[in-house]
């Protein structure tokens, strides 16, 4: 089978769960009081919300900036948002995908080898999981009772049988021991292959030879306090969640990125009734709770679509140019 048709498979495979998902969690939704709801949106907040997404994308490609530093290649920011905007886009067809697209992209706008870039880009996964950890461990101070009600429940419902956690755990231990001999063993490894898995690994090493150590902090901070409040003042454009606090976005937030997590199209389904059943603890109901994850799902989808359409067409222009500039 060619690669454009296992590619075709997977898009469809992943639309077809996604489709699922929605079914299962509007299936019991009232549609009356749901456009009601729409009918009472202030939708200024969802602009505001949209507008604010343009800070996350240009920190996070501040961030992937410093982490390629090390490797050789000084970029502007203007570069790596283009990449970073284009790779979100390409996520919308396919979970993942936007991880090799941007590396895709930088490789032909500014040369820079893809496996080393893969690599800086796995090395930012794993801080933002981090990341996601920390603002858990807070969630737990500011919401306790209502978390871990939530994460009893969603486990409950799930049924995860204790094997395959194990399973996992096993699986990453594994994984681990494997990285660790192979770092030991790289300089004997030749080849091409070895050129890849080399390159990768330089990437993934590249936080310990940060250049700005401060400056990636600081846009690390940035990042997740504008994914913050992307959620939280979309709250107020609804009066049935306006009277929601700080606890409760941090509850959006935390929510929505393990949702997004979960390797289904764009969040499709999971991130609307996770939403939808976090927002439970609160006394809000289905419909509303629904309505809410909808509208910050699709404030999401709209802004990625739009800027990431508007660095698609200037990538475009960046790479006829350089061309023209070639053959002259």
């Amino acid at each position: 089978m060619s690669k454009k048709y296992i590619t075709l498979f997977k898009i469809l495979v992943s639309a077809a769960l996604a489709a699922a998902l929605l079914y299962l969690v509007f299936r019991n939704i009232d549609w009356v009081e749901f456009w009601d709801r729409a009918r009472s949106v202030d939708y200024s907040w969802v602009i505001l919300s949209i507008l604010l997404s343009i800070v996350a994308y240009v920190a996070r490609a501040y961030r992937w900036n410093i982490l390629l530093e090390p490797l050789g290649y000084n970029l502007k920011t203007s570069r790596t948002t283009l990449a970073v905007l284009i790779g979100y886009l390409a996520n919308l067809a396919l979970p993942r995908l936007g991880e090799l697209t941007r590396c895709g992209v930088l490789k032909r706008n500014d040369n820079v080898e893809v496996p080393a870039a893969l690599g800086s880009v796995v090395t930012e996964r794993i801080i933002d999981v981090l990341t996601l950890f920390l603002l858990i461990l807070v969630s737990l101070i500011v919401e306790s009772d209502r978390l871990l009600q939530f994460l009893s429940s969603a486990y409950r419902d799930l049924n995860i049988p204790s094997y395959l956690v194990i399973s996992l755990i096993g699986i990453g231990g594994i994984g681990i021991v494997a990285l660790v001999l192979f770092l030991r063993k790289q300089d004997k490894l030749k080849g091409k292959v070895a050129e890849i898995v080399k390159g990768f690994v330089s990437g993934l090493l590249s936080l310990k030879s940060i250049q700005r150590p401060v400056g990636f902090l600081l846009s690390t901070a940035v990042l997740w306090i504008v994914y913050f409040l992307m959620s939280y003042i979309i709250i107020f454009s609804l009066p049935e969640t306006a009277h929601l606090g700080v606890g409760a976005g941090f509850m959006l937030l935390i929510t929505g990125g393990i949702a997004l997590s979960i390797p289904v199209q764009s969040g499709f389904g999971t991130y609307h009734g996770m939403i939808a059943g976090m927002l439970l603890l609160y006394s809000v109901d289905e419909t509303t709770g629904v309505f809410l994850a909808t509208l910050l799902h699709t404030s999401q989808i709209l802004a990625v679509a739009l800027f990431g359409s508007i660095a698609l067409i200037i990538s475009f222009m960046i790479r006829r140019k350089t061309r023209q500039q070639a053959t002259k």
